[in-house]
């Protein structure tokens, strides 16, 4: 039971990774539309292990066929890249920015086209896991 789930949590971790990195791509063939941005702040908030963590929120305005839009993710995965203080550099109140949308669904918008850094974590993982439940299941034949 021990290496089936080692198995599927790698195949899982890969798989997540690989579909948002599709997704990141496809963001980067998006038209993107002149913004500026609203609020920027830094959120402070505890996790499932009461760890302190923080991330960048930014609210951002965009036009698109002549409709005003509000968007808050930086990318599709919401945080975006950098650090805190980078983010929050690069995102004042008042900075413009290019806004990425979705073409079939304008109110879908980020303002980075790239996966953060971090999730390079995914597929190093899963290949780990995915390692371990294979070797598990051979050492057991």
């Amino acid at each position: 039971m021990l290496k089936a789930s080692f198995f599927l949590v790698g195949l899982a971790m890969v798989a997540f990774w690989f579909v948002m990195r599709k997704k990141a791509q496809a963001t980067s063939h998006w038209p993107s539309t002149p913004g500026r941005v609203i609020t920027s702040d830094v959120y402070v908030y505890r996790d499932a292990d009461m760890n302190q963590n923080e991330t960048v929120r930014v609210t951002y305005d965009y036009a698109v066929a002549g409709a005003t839009l509000r968007g808050t993710r930086i990318s599709l995965t919401g945080s975006g890249s950098g650090s805190t203080k980078v983010k929050l550099a690069r995102y004042q109140p008042g900075a413009a920015v290019n806004v990425f949308y979705d073409p079939h669904n304008p109110s879908s918008a980020v303002l980075e086209c790239k996966l953060p850094g971090n999730m390079v974590v995914l597929p190093i993982m899963g290949t780990f896991f995915f390692g371990a439940g294979v070797f598990m299941a051979l050492a057991n034949l």
